[in-house]
């Protein structure tokens, strides 16, 4: 049955993209005249045993030859031969469950109002099969009210699919786009499960405006904005403020933020997540002094790369080896899975991401928050001060 298993995986997209039958031929391994003298017993077994197989699956076909040998002539099985795919699935339950699921789910997707392009779904073909039912429906519906609607201007949670979330998109966006026939233009994966506009702008949605998180630590910048320290507004709104600092503490997390003093022509940035591009949008960064404080784990050096990427001449401060060393019993054991960094760390940097590694394979997490208060403030201070290199190549 290995044989069918493996023909049926490599070939069944063919065969249903195609509509086209196909006859099979499956060597059985026959013993030779020699075998068929010296394990005379053995060889009856094995000719039984086709013998009774062959019985209980009536579509499949024996090809027997008759092989002269010393203890007489014995009629053995060669091949097993098959005229139709539906003959093949059969003789495996999974493979016929799969093969009745694959033809009702290609008719209904063939019968999309916008009709599809064979080769265009047929590298989705294994994804669309794994859909559950409750998926599935879904993934058809939204084909439909795309094709009808190929322009609402609406966000995701406006589409009136029943069932059709922000994560289901995010999941299955791929799936819609395949049916529709709309090829998108290459770009970087996108991490996690948040869609942005340039992954909405091929199904004529919009994304809802990116909020930035910033903390106005000076009290005159607070007194252009009537007294506020925290701030959550669109990106755009927040590139507008009337604020020229010296210095841009970029914040992973916004508890740790919460931690920073007030200080002159300082603002902090915090909580960004994977919405880095907003560090392209806001022009008072352009002339300030750019420092980054994340998480010791490597998620956090992940951020920490990406945003340099964007803002070359970014200072990182509590992401070093001496910081990890100092306070490794309030670490915790990181199971998550993240993409690498680019090449943009620091030795330092480097050495304190190398030092994440425990036993067996295991890696260390410790959140910034875990970090003691006077320990963050003193580090921050010197940082902002720029009284010695807290970071260095």
């Amino acid at each position: 049955m290995d044989q069918v298993r493996v023909r049926y995986r490599k070939n069944w997209r063919d065969w249903l993209l195609d509509g086209a039958d196909a006859q099979f031929s499956f060597p059985l391994a026959a013993p030779s005249a020699q075998a068929i003298a010296r394990e005379s017993d053995a060889v009856g077994r094995w000719v039984r045993d086709w013998r009774n197989w062959s019985e209980k699956h009536p579509a499949a076909c024996l090809r027997s030859v008759t092989r002269r040998t010393a203890v007489g002539a014995q009629k053995i099985f060669t091949h097993l031969d098959l005229s139709t795919v539906d003959d093949l699935v059969v003789l495996d339950q999974v493979l016929a469950d799969h093969w009745r699921r694959a033809n009702v789910r290609w008719s209904r997707i063939r019968a999309l109002p916008g009709g599809v392009v064979e080769q265009r779904l047929r590298p989705y073909l294994q994804q669309i099969m794994d859909l559950d039912g409750a998926d599935f429906e879904i993934l058809l519906e939204a084909a439909k009210w795309f094709t009808e609607n190929p322009r609402s201007g609406l966000t995701i949670r406006q589409v009136p699919v029943l069932g059709m979330h922000t994560k289901w998109l995010a999941r299955n966006r791929r799936l819609v786009l395949a049916c529709l026939n709309i090829t998108e233009q290459p770009h970087a994966d996108k991490q996690g499960e948040e869609l942005e506009q340039d992954d909405l702008d091929p199904l004529g949605l919009k994304a809802l405006p990116v909020h930035v998180d910033v903390i106005l630590a000076d009290p005159a910048d607070r007194a252009l904005v009537g007294g506020l320290r925290h701030l959550s507004a669109p990106l755009p709104e927040v590139g507008a403020l009337p604020v020229h600092p010296e210095t841009i503490l970029i914040v992973e997390n916004k508890e740790s933020a919460y931690l920073v003093r007030d200080r002159p022509r300082t603002v902090i940035v915090h909580s960004l997540g994977n919405h880095l591009n907003v560090l392209d949008e806001i022009s008072w960064l352009d002339d300030a002094r750019h420092l980054y404080w994340g998480d010791l784990d490597r998620a956090g050096f992940t951020l920490l790369s990406r945003a340099r990427a964007r803002l070359p001449h970014l200072v990182s401060v509590l992401m070093d080896p001496v910081t990890l060393e100092q306070h490794r019993t309030l670490a915790v054991e990181d199971a998550t899975r993240t993409d690498p960094p680019d090449h943009n760390l620091t030795d330092i940097e480097a050495a304190a991401l190398a030092a994440l590694s425990a036993e067996q394979g295991t890696y260390l997490r410790l959140e910034q928050e875990r970090l003691p208060s006077p320990f963050v403030h003193d580090q921050l201070n010197r940082a902002m001060n720029n009284n010695g290199p807290v970071q260095a190549r």
